[in-house]
Order: C-alpha cells, then sequence, then structure tokens
C-alpha cells in the first residue's frame, strides 16, 4: 500500500453514512426514481406560434409531468429539494434519512449538491498542499441538556511534501444564517467574517515514526462527566496521509450560511516541540515504589492495552493531584480492544508502511469530534493520566 506515491486508500467508505449509501445503490438505482420533469414527449412537439412556445416553455415545469418512483414525492424534485432541505436543516432533515433507503440517497446527494461551493473553495486554496479525495456530510448527537445535533462537511485530504518539517494551518471564516448572529454578514472583506475555525499539523517526512500526547484526567472534582481523554491539539502527520478537516454547519448556535463559508490562504510554520501543558507545572518524576511511598493514592502501572499498545515506561508527580506518564509503542495490528473504556476513544494500529486517516481538531478545543485515532506500527503515545484531589 505505501509502494508508491498515491497509495491507494478508499476513502469513500470511512464512516457508516458513506457506507449505508453505497450498500442502498448496489440494492436499487434509487437516484432514478427522484422525481423530475419528464419534458420528453413535449420536447418533440414543435409550437405552431409564438404564444404556442411561451405556453411550451411554461409547460415544462407544469406539476402534472413531475414524476418519480415509488415513495419519491414531488417536492423531492432536483430543483425544489435544496430548498426544502434548507427549511428542514437540524434535527427534522435527519429525520427525513429515516424515512426509507430512496430518501437517504436522495437527501445526502442533495446536500453534496449544496455543499459543493465549500468542497471548490478548499482545492482553490489548497490543491498544490492538500489533495481533496473525497468530501462527505457527517452529523452526530451533541450531549447538552436537551438533546441536541450537530451536522458538519467532512473533506477528507492527502498531505502533499510540500510543506515537509513545517506547522500548516488551514482556517475558513464564517457568519450564521439567520437570527440574532446574522448581524452585519455583508462585508466582504474576509478579514471581516465574524467567526473563524482553524486546524493545525505538523507535516513530517513519509514513512517517519510519529509521537504525541494524551491526556486522561480523573480526579475526583470534576464530577460525572464524559471522562474522555484530551489529545495533542496540532497533530502529526506524514506526507501521504489522510486528513480529516469538519466545517460545522449547524449547531446549538444555529445554521451556517453556506456562501459565506470562505476559505483563507495557508500559513506555514516552523515545527515546534509539542509538550502536554501539565508538564509546564511538574518537575520530579519518579518511579511506582518512590513515589507510592508519599502519595495517598491507590497507583497501577496503566499497561491495559497490550498487545496493540506496548508499555515502555510509566513515572509519577505530583502533590494534591498525582500524575502518571507512560509512554506506549504502537506494535500489533489491529484496534485496541479497552481504549474505547478507557480512554473514551477508539484506536487502531495499522501497518507500518500504510497511510492513514488522520481528523483534525479545531484550535483552541479540547474535544471536538468523536473520531477513530489511527496509529501506524513504529509510532510513540505519551500518556498522562490524572488522579486524585479533594472533594469541596
Amino acid at each position: 500500500m505505501g509502494a508508491t506515491s498515491s497509495a491507494p486508500i478508499d476513502v469513500r467508505v470511512t464512516d457508516r453514512k458513506s457506507l449505508t449509501k453505497e450498500l442502498c445503490l448496489r440494492r436499487k438505482d434509487y437516484e432514478a426514481m427522484q422525481h423530475r420533469y419528464c419534458v420528453e414527449e413535449l420536447m418533440s412537439k414543435q409550437p405552431t406560434s409564438r404564444i404556442g412556445e411561451w405556453l411550451h416553455k411554461a409547460a415544462v415545469k407544469d406539476p402534472d409531468i413531475c414524476k418519480g418512483g415509488e415513495n419519491s414525492q414531488i417536492f423531492m424534485e432536483a430543483g425544489i429539494l435544496p430548498l426544502v432541505t434548507a427549511f428542514l436543516f437540524g434535527g427534522a432533515l435527519i429525520r427525513c434519512f429515516e424515512v426509507c433507503p430512496l430518501w437517504f440517497v436522495i437527501y445526502y446527494k442533495t446536500l453534496d449538491q449544496i455543499f459543493s461551493k465549500i468542497d471548490q473553495g478548499f482545492k482553490q486554496y489548497y490543491g498544490q498542499s492538500l489533495h481533496l479525495e473525497y468530501a462527505r456530510t457527517d452529523w452526530s448527537p451533541v450531549h447538552v441538556a436537551e438533546a441536541g445535533i450537530r451536522i458538519d462537511r467532512i473533506l477528507i485530504a492527502r498531505v502533499t511534501n510540500n510543506h515537509v518539517n513545517h506547522c500548516t494551518k488551514v482556517s475558513y471564516g464564517y457568519a450564521y444564517k439567520s437570527g440574532q448572529l446574522a448581524e452585519d454578514q455583508t462585508n466582504e472583506d474576509p478579514s471581516q467574517d465574524p467567526y473563524e475555525c482553524a486546524f493545525k499539523f505538523d507535516t513530517f517526512v513519509k514513512g517517519r515514526s510519529r509521537s504525541f500526547w494524551i491526556h486522561k484526567d480523573i480526579c475526583r472534582f470534576h464530577g460525572d462527566e464524559t471522562r474522555v481523554a484530551a489529545t495533542q491539539n496540532i497533530t502529526p502527520v506524514c506526507v501521504n496521509d489522510r486528513i480529516e478537516i469538519a466545517v460545522n454547519l449547524f449547531n446549538a448556535m444555529g445554521l451556517v450560511d453556506v456562501d459565506k463559508v470562505r476559505w483563507r490562504p495557508l500559513e506555514v510554520f516552523p515545527v515546534q516541540a509539542r509538550e502536554c501543558p501539565i508538564e509546564q507545572e511538574l518537575f520530579d518524576w519518579y518511579d511506582l515504589d518512590s513515589f507510592q511511598s508519599q502519595s495517598v493514592e491507590r497507583l497501577q502501572i496503566p499497561d491495559f492495552f497490550s498487545p496493540q499498545l506496548l508499555h515502555a515506561s510509566t513515572e509519577y508527580a505530583g502533590i494534591d493531584v498525582a500524575v502518571s506518564r507512560t509512554r506506549l509503542r504502537a506494535e500489533a495490528q489491529g484496534v485496541v480492544p479497552s481504549a474505547d473504556r478507557i480512554l473514551g476513544s477508539r484506536f487502531e494500529v495499522l501497518p507500518r508502511s500504510s497511510p492513514i486517516i488522520l481528523p483534525l481538531k479545531r484550535v483552541g478545543l479540547q474535544h471536538d469530534r468523536f473520531t477513530k485515532i489511527q496509529l501506524r506500527q513504529g509510532d510513540s503515545i505519551l500518556l498522562y493520566i490524572s488522579q486524585g484531589g479533594k472533594m469541596t
């Protein structure tokens, strides 16, 4: 798989929704069943006068000749459905995907058409550095007091060798479509966009072993939370790897105006050492026996991920809060069974020569999308676990 520069990898079916669409289309050509204006017979009749020509053109949009297959409705015609989709955007739209296979395929295709402007803008700004291979739409629940939902346009791009050993920043400005957040959206200057999203990643040569940190906080004073481990914000990638960039289009604040999503020029910075922020608070590290004698916490070596992630070493530091620093190395291929339960994320180890897909996290966020994290054999992880603390 890693023998050529293109390194073929199927990025179209990396999520359940894309797979569902492909399976539906294998079963039946649902796209051909969508409502459309059947103008073949009308076009074969030539109008005999100017008035007849006008009537002929008007008849092309006659609802009586708009026909489709089973379960298709007249409002699902290709010219109408984008308007209906914009009206339903949010939870109501997701319910439409659950009606039947035809509705799933047609609505999914309509979202591709609506968001094509975002895809084309990405190619225009970043085509030489990031080769866009596939774009899809994803939605997931938001865990808040009332059930919410977020909808994203996911762009999967292959990293080229244009900026090896540099940190790259991809960003875009945007505005909301309606409501109080839509104030003054007429400015054409991209620097004046009301909001900005940015993603950063470090690029290294193809085949290099990557290293990054993960922090799991299980201190008592946090209460019952999602307990998902925080990962390094600036992701290390290698040439020929794929990155996932999520353009958020619907969230608790409202619907983003697709016409106001404007990509910004690529920014390149020198690569720096990426250190977990908790390192700035800790200085002296001890082995388990030395540290256990001065701590009231029940400590153990977090060797929970074998054989996929081999344990190399563990050190401890801290006073009120005990922190362990564990070095893990990706060794055996396969899904890490206990990672989902302990770290709150799914981990998978792929062959050393295999390209991997790496979801990028928005700058400034501790958690973004809950996705699978892929590793290659030889990659290393610094796992920090904080525990203890007093209840107030």
